[in-house]
């Protein structure tokens, strides 16, 4: 019989209790002023959030999922083949085809994220007008590389930097969340950065692009409804917490990079661990190892009382609405196939301590 758990993979009460009163204070301020949406707290999250990733503009939104739609709703005003890798969280996939465009998968590499080697065959056989790209795990692409066989192949084609599990990541200086023409965060909360709620980021150094993703947020009310759009807010409330766990992120993403480097340094050789793309300082969001022996592993783990997840047992394709998306002419890109059949998640985050990083690495090399 499995033991409790004793290491949760996510640490989301342990950093309630360890700032509950300076969040419920945050909320009470909200609540006493009356103003619950579109107010001071939500502009100074958005301007603080634009500041780290060094872009002009930010738009809090209600999820990364819906701030994906409406980058394609801004950029695309018909509908387009959008190159995306097989490995993302099913939000990826679910926001091309919601704006009825089209997917075009291409292959992954050893570390999940979009294969550079197949991106020049995608673009010139598939006839893609944009690329969305994800940063998965809080790895980056090479995305200097990335951009220059993107322009070369079609220098008008449209990136958006799917950013959901990367932001405080960084590639060669530049801070992801500024590595695209739009570039799309998420406020889970499962993230680095994280929304007791849902929420969401867009952002864009392009003005027109800005005053359109206000009117998508807000029923179009800026033009006088010449725009249609819904309603996709983050509350003032939330926005006030998130500036408080901002002041405290730096030190988390600190704290997340021990964590990793005494992960790989101690693991055994035999379990593969997480690359990092050169030039790319990781964020952690997700500590995701190989092994051929997932499945022994993890109940192992389990049964002394480590929870760990499988990020991703499916690669987009074989989900339903992946289907009717397949090329057969890829053999079924077998690197993602590859990576989702090993893979598995280790527990990090910043309240973990250092005996229980310990045991977990000692539990995995006991069953090695």
């Amino acid at each position: 019989m499995a033991k409790q758990t004793v290491i949760p993979f996510f640490g989301i009460t342990r950093q309630y209790e360890n700032h509950q009163k300076e969040l419920l204070d945050a909320v009470h301020t909200v609540y006493k002023s009356g103003k619950v949406l579109d107010g001071e707290f939500t502009h100074k999250f958005e301007s603080s959030i634009a500041q780290r990733c060094g872009r002009r503009y930010a738009v809090a939104v209600n999820s990364c999922t819906q701030g994906l739609i409406f980058a394609q709703q801004v950029l695309f005003t018909e509908p387009t083949k959008l190159l995306i890798p097989t490995i993302s969280f099913v939000a990826t996939l679910n926001s091309v085809v919601l704006n009825g465009n089209t997917p075009v998968f291409c292959d992954t590499d050893d570390q999940a994220l979009m294969d550079l080697e197949s991106v020049d065959y995608a673009i010139k056989g598939a006839g893609v007008g944009g690329v969305m790209y994800v940063n998965l795990f809080g790895n980056t692409v090479d995305y200097e590389r990335f951009k220059l066989m993107t322009e070369f192949f079609n220098d008008d084609l449209m990136v958006i930097e799917d950013a959901a599990q990367s932001f405080g990541a960084s590639h060669r200086g530049r801070p992801s969340g500024s590595l695209g023409d739009i570039s799309v965060l998420s406020f889970d909360p499962t993230k680095n950065l994280p929304n007791y709620g849902s929420g969401g980021m867009v952002l864009t150094d392009d003005y027109r692009i800005y005053q359109m993703l206000l009117d998508l947020r807000d029923n179009g009310k800026r033009t006088g409804h010449e725009i249609v759009g819904t309603n996709s807010k983050m509350s003032e409330s939330d926005c006030a917490q998130m500036l408080v766990k901002l002041k405290y992120f730096d030190h988390w993403q600190a704290r997340r990079q021990e964590i990793a480097t005494y992960y790989n340094n101690e693991l055994p050789e035999s379990i593969t661990r997480p690359g990092v793309t050169p030039g790319t300082e990781h964020a952690w969001h997700k500590y995701v190892i190989k092994t051929e022996s997932r499945s022994s592993l993890r109940d192992n783990l389990m049964h002394r009382g480590i929870e760990t997840k499988i990020h991703y047992e499916l690669p987009l394709y074989e989900h339903p609405a992946g289907y009717p998306y397949i090329n057969y002419a890829s053999e079924l890109y077998r690197e993602a196939s590859a990576f989702c059949s090993e893979c598995l998640s280790l527990p990090i985050y910043p309240e973990m301590t250092d005996a229980e990083v310990e045991y977990v690495v000692n539990s995995v090399s006991k069953f090695v």
